[in-house]
């Protein structure tokens, strides 16, 4: 695109200098050549614009097939939680009061990240104001740091 602006504004420049001096038919080339130019310009600032609309739904597809993953992705997550959730309730009952504070300690800790998820799959579902790219990071970093307290 700026080459095309140095050309047009070159071809200007060559214009009007070679129309000082210059015969009648010579006008006329040098007219034809920077309105050639101009019209060059002209095509390639379109497909400058019809590339970046190709780019534009091309990203938003992208964005959208990341979302719809990273909400399965979610999803499992809080099912795996929710399942260790039960599990855990249920050693509570039948635990000592020794164990009953340990298991509660892992039980509350499941259920932060359960309301972590939750935010988190509320703000995938809704436009992300902030980057996409950072925001799945952040986000898988999360859910990877889940897997490993839950495995301690």
């Amino acid at each position: 695109m700026k080459k095309a602006t140095i050309i047009v504004a070159a071809m200007l420049a060559f214009g009007t200098i070679s129309l000082s001096s210059c015969s009648r038919e010579e006008k006329r080339d040098v007219a034809d050549n920077v309105q050639n130019a101009q019209d060059e310009v002209k095509d390639a600032a379109d497909n400058v614009a019809e590339d970046v609309k190709e780019a534009k739904e091309e990203t938003a597809e992208e964005i959208k097939e990341a979302r719809e993953e990273l909400s399965l992705k979610i999803e499992n997550r809080r099912q795996i939680i929710n399942s260790e959730l039960d599990e855990l309730n249920a050693k509570i009952k039948k635990a000592s009061a020794k164990e009953k504070d340990k298991l509660e300690a892992k039980r509350d800790k499941l259920k932060e990240n359960l309301n972590d998820l939750n935010d988190d799959l509320a703000e995938v579902k809704k436009d992300v104001k902030r980057d996409w790219k950072q925001f799945k990071r952040d986000l898988n970093d999360r859910i990877d740091a889940m897997q490993k307290d839950f495995e301690n």
